[in-house]
């Protein structure tokens, strides 16, 4: 018969009837989409990271927790990006008589010019008094490069002549230890040993990027910083 046992037992056996695509089994409800005003546009997917012109790559947030750049795009410094061997002469020559104005009073203060000019014999008080001359010259000359060069990219002298100290690798700001590592370079190293000051300012006459010995050293480079062009210590 065909409503026998063996009908009802072979039914039960059969799988499961299997919806067709769009088909949905009775008593399912539909999944609902999340509420959105009327004319509110469809939620877009998070984009991908760095999309919001960060300078890392998480999405604005650079490398190692460094603040981003505050003077436009950062990139190497190009050739055409580099000052000139002459501004970087003239920018020093400013600096050079900044310095030596400022030592005046203190040379006349440590320094008995008389003992100098006309020493007793066997007398170390000359020896001293230029010692120490030399010494506070260093240290003034140290301070004012490292303090200007971390706070501007630049001495007076630079702004006079419109250069700036950059990063060699991506044009941005020096940190403390860059300015302080090219300034020890060339005032206690240059002060200590006059042919090692030579040396570092005459590199640049033959160095490729123009870089000093003491660029090189601090990974640093001098770029024009005329109107118009990046300035990554504007917010400094």
């Amino acid at each position: 018969m065909a409503g026998g046992p063996g009908a009802d037992l072979h039914g039960m056996t059969q799988p499961p009837h299997d919806p067709a695509p769009g088909e949905r089994p009775s008593g399912e409800r539909p999944q609902e989409e999340p509420w959105r005003a009327p004319g509110e546009p469809e939620a877009q997917p998070p984009p991908y990271p760095g999309a919001y012109g960060g300078q890392g790559p998480y999405g604005g947030v650079p490398e190692h927790g460094a603040p981003p750049d505050r003077g436009g795009d950062r990139r190497p410094p190009g050739a055409a990006d580099l000052a000139s061997r002459w501004a970087r002469l003239g920018a020093g020559i400013v600096d050079s008589v900044l310095i030596s104005l400022v030592m005046l009073p203190i040379w006349w203060t440590v320094v008995d010019w008389s003992r100098v000019a006309d020493p007793a014999p066997n007398a170390p008080v000359a020896d001293r008094d230029r010692l120490l001359a030399n010494l506070a010259a260093i240290a003034i000359a140290f301070v004012y490069y490292w303090l200007m060069h971390l706070r501007f990219g630049q001495t007076l002298g630079k702004m006079l002549l419109r250069i700036r100290v950059v990063r060699a690798d991506d044009g941005g700001a020096i940190d403390a230890g860059q300015a302080a590592g090219r300034s020890a370079f060339y005032t206690v190293l240059g002060g200590v040993c006059g042919c090692i000051g030579l040396l570092d300012i005459a590199w640049i006459l033959w160095d490729e990027r123009k870089q000093a010995l003491h660029d090189k050293a601090a990974r640093t480079v001098v770029v024009k910083a005329g109107p118009g062009t990046p300035n990554p210590y504007a917010r400094r």
